[in-house]
């Protein structure tokens, strides 16, 4: 990576975290401090990542969990989400609104809902990976990160700024997922139609009400990249690096072998959001334009 981009890449591979990725900080965060007495169970609405990590940790501190989950998200998240037997609701994306399913649900049931990002304890927790990021190289000038709902982008943010003013956060969306980057440019949250990208993680229509303020604020840039860079940026990933991770992490990846960044940054720190990949996505781009 240092060879091909003529840059100092830092990897912080949370495709290795518990449950393949970095929502496993957030639901942790969120569940752990749930009142004993008030945990009658938990609702969350996922297209994959979340779900995985919301399900085993409520296993672990034996709540119940229910899990609204896309009837298109990848068959190797949903069969990682059965392992931990949640009750599982499949909805249409593209014509159901998720908040609003699982609201409805919460509601009905008397269940705690469990945000994907927009919720002060999911930012805190993810918070910690630009805690421990900076712990290991301050001199950082840049950290790369992918933007879904903006609770790892706003997390991450926030305390690496904490810990170093200068540092610069700069996210990464899909172009045909860019919310984050057309809220940003009109200055108020703007939702689009659901996108069809690769990057499954990253099909948002919207920031969050909490996130977005926050990543108005402190990310310095937020960059796009097209369906076939993600696709190459994959399968170079698997094949050349050895990294097994899903498409919603190789947006970064795709970043930097496109060369989006200006040349003038050398230093740069890289989080890998997670490893659910869908295997039919591998040996579909090609590679040789890198």
């Amino acid at each position: 990576m240092n060879s091909i981009t003529d840059k100092k890449v830092f990897i912080k591979p949370e495709f290795k975290q518990w449950t393949g990725s970095f929502k496993y900080r957030g639901a942790y965060n969120f569940i752990s401090q749930l009142d004993r007495t008030s945990r009658n169970g938990v609702i969350a609405g996922s297209s994959g990542n979340h779900g995985i990590a919301v399900s085993s940790i409520a296993e672990k501190f034996g709540v119940n969990a229910t899990l609204c989950i896309p009837k298109d998200a990848p068959r190797e998240k949903l069969i990682k989400i059965n392992k931990f037997n949640p009750r599982v609701i499949l909805f249409d994306r593209q014509k159901q609104d998720r908040t609003t399913l699982t609201e409805e649900i919460a509601g009905r049931d008397s269940l705690h809902i469990i945000p994907s990002s927009d919720h002060e304890k999911i930012i805190a927790g993810t918070g910690t990976i630009g805690i421990e990021m900076l712990e290991e190289h301050d001199g950082l000038d840049v950290i790369l990160i992918p933007v879904g709902g903006g609770g790892l982008a706003s997390g991450v943010a926030l305390a690496a700024h904490h810990m170093n003013p200068r540092v610069q956060v700069i996210g990464v969306e899909p172009e045909i997922g860019c919310d984050t980057k057309i809220s940003l440019k009109a200055n108020r949250i703007t939702s689009i139609l659901t996108p069809n990208t690769i990057a499954d993680g990253l099909r948002h229509t919207q920031p969050g009400q909490l996130t977005f303020p926050i990543m108005k604020k402190h990310l310095d840039d937020v960059m796009t990249v097209t369906e076939e860079e993600i696709l190459s940026a994959i399968n170079f990933s698997h094949t050349k690096l050895g990294l097994k991770i899903e498409a919603s992490s190789a947006v970064v990846i795709a970043a930097l072998l496109y060369k989006k960044l200006p040349e003038n940054i050398r230093k740069i720190g890289v989080v890998l959001s997670g490893s659910n990949y869908d295997h039919s996505l591998l040996y579909s781009g090609s590679i040789e334009a890198i």
